[in-house]
């Protein structure tokens, strides 16, 4: 990932983005300001779902205990029909 502390380009709208908050008012400043930060929690919260959700299908625990559920779930289906069967 490269970092964006020598981009010109970047420096630039920021600097045209701090120009044009200056000819506000504080309180349309402020709320811009954590608009933008808000959206980028967002962003990176998002992106860390996504991380721990694939770092949780990497790991093999998690489908051993998922094909256990799935066959768990009918073979206890079967075994009270049987049951049910036998005692009628």
């Amino acid at each position: 990932m490269n970092t964006i502390k020598n981009n010109e380009e970047i420096k630039n709208l920021y600097d045209e983005l701090w120009n044009k908050l200056q000819d506000h008012d504080e309180i349309y400043a402020k709320k811009i300001l954590n608009d933008c930060l808000e959206k980028l929690d967002k962003k990176q919260s998002k992106e860390t779902i996504f991380n721990t959700l694939m770092v949780l299908l990497k790991k093999p625990m998690f489908w051993i205990g998922l094909i256990a559920v799935v066959l768990i779930v009918p073979i206890i289906f079967a075994l009270f029909i049987w049951v049910s069967l036998l005692i009628e």
